[in-house]
C-alpha cells in the first residue's frame, strides 16, 4: 500500500535519528524509547517530522485518520506516533505483544534478573554451601545452620562443607574453585563463618528459599505451617545438579544425604526440635530428587 510506504519514511527517519545517538534496545524503536525519558523522545520525534507538502493529501488523511502520524508544534510538520512504530515494527516482524510484554515483565515485574543466567546460576561456593544445609537438613529456622554457639559446632559446619566440596568434585559438579582456596584461614574468622557470611547472592538464587536470620544463622525455608515443600525442595536439588541424574547419581545424593543426617544431627541440632532426621524425609529427598528431573522444563523456565 502507497501510506504503507509513506509511514515507513518516518519510521526510518525516526529510527535512522535515534541509531544516531544512541544503541537501539532488540533493533526496536518501540523499546528504546520506552527506555529513555521523555525529553528525550520529544526531542527525536520533532527532529524526524516530515512536512505535508511532500505527502499526497489522500495519504496523510488516511494516516491521520488510523493514528500513525500525529502534529506535535507546528501545523504542517508530522511525527509517527506510538501506533505508527508499533504497526511498522509489527509488520517487520520486530515486535509483537508477546515480545512487549516479555520486555515490560523483565523491566518492571521482576528483579531484573530472571534471564540473565550468570547472575541466576549458582558459583562453586554456593553449591557447596547449598548441598550441605541440604544435606544436613537446615530446613526451617529450629533446624537451622547455627554458627554462633560453640567452637565445637563451628568445626562440625566445617567438616561438612569440605565433604559437600569433595562429593560435588567427585560429581562434576564444582569446577573452578580450589578446595585449599576456598578452606583457607582468612583472619581471626571461622572458616565455616566466614563462608557463610561471605555469600550475598544466594537469597536472589535461590528466589528467597534460603534465609539468614541476621545472627550467624541460616536455613532453607523449606518447612512452614507442617507442611514439608516436596516442590522447593525439587528447585533446589535442580540448582545443584540441572536434572541430570542417573539412577546411580540419584542413590549416591540419596545415600549421602542419609548419611550426614544420620550420623551429624547429634551434634548440629536440638533434636528434641528438629524434626528432619526422621526416616520419612529420607523418602521426601528422594522424590524431590526424582521431581527436580522431572520438572526440569518448569525449573528451567523460572530460572
Amino acid at each position: 500500500m502507497i501510506s504503507d510506504d509513506y509511514l515507513n519514511q518516518f519510521y526510518i527517519l525516526l529510527k535512522n535519528k535515534l541509531k544516531r545517538e544512541r544503541k537501539i534496545k532488540n533493533n526496536s524503536v518501540f523499546i528504546t524509547f520506552l527506555e529513555i525519558n521523555s525529553t528525550s523522545r520529544f526531542r527525536l520525534l520533532n527532529e524526524a517530522t516530515i512536512n505535508s507538502n511532500e505527502i499526497p493529501k489522500n495519504v496523510l488523511n488516511l494516516l491521520l485518520d488510523k493514528n500513525y502520524i500525529q502534529a506535535l508544534t507546528s501545523i504542517g510538520n508530522y511525527a509517527i506516533t506510538a501506533k505508527g512504530v508499533w504497526y511498522c515494527e509489527n509488520q517487520l516482524k520486530l515486535i509483537d505483544e508477546e515480545k512487549l510484554l516479555s520486555y515490560i515483565n523483565k523491566k518492571f515485574f521482576t528483579d531484573g534478573q530472571k534471564n540473565s543466567q550468570e547472575k541466576t546460576t549458582l558459583d562453586d561456593k554456593e553449591k557447596i554451601i547449598l548441598f550441605t544445609m541440604i544435606s544436613a537438613r537446615a530446613f526451617s529456622e529450629k533446624s537451622s545452620v547455627n554458627l554462633k554457639p560453640s567452637e565445637n559446632k563451628r568445626d562440625k559446619w566445617l567438616e561438612l562443607l569440605e565433604a559437600s566440596y569433595d562429593f560435588l568434585k567427585n560429581f562434576g559438579k564444582i569446577n573452578k574453585i580450589r578446595k585449599e582456596d576456598l578452606f583457607k584461614k582468612m583472619g581471626n574468622e571461622h572458616i565455616a563463618s566466614s563462608i557463610f557470611r561471605h555469600n550475598n547472592r544466594m537469597a536472589q538464587k535461590t528466589k528467597l528459599i534460603y534465609k539468614y536470620t541476621g545472627d550467624y544463622e541460616y536455613f532453607l525455608d523449606i518447612y512452614s505451617n507442617s507442611e514439608f515443600s516436596t516442590e522447593k525442595m525439587s528447585y533446589l536439588f535442580w540448582k545443584l545438579f540441572q536434572g541430570e541424574l542417573s539412577e546411580e547419581m540419584i542413590d549416591k545424593i540419596i545415600e549421602h544425604c542419609n548419611r550426614i543426617s544420620k550420623n551429624e544431627s547429634i551434634y548440629l541440632f536440638n533434636l528434641s526440635e528438629h524434626i528432619f532426621s526422621l526416616p520419612c524425609y529420607d523418602n521426601k529427598l528422594r522424590d524431590s530428587l526424582l521431581d527436580s528431573i522431572i520438572s526440569r522444563s518448569k525449573w528451567e523456565n523460572i530460572g
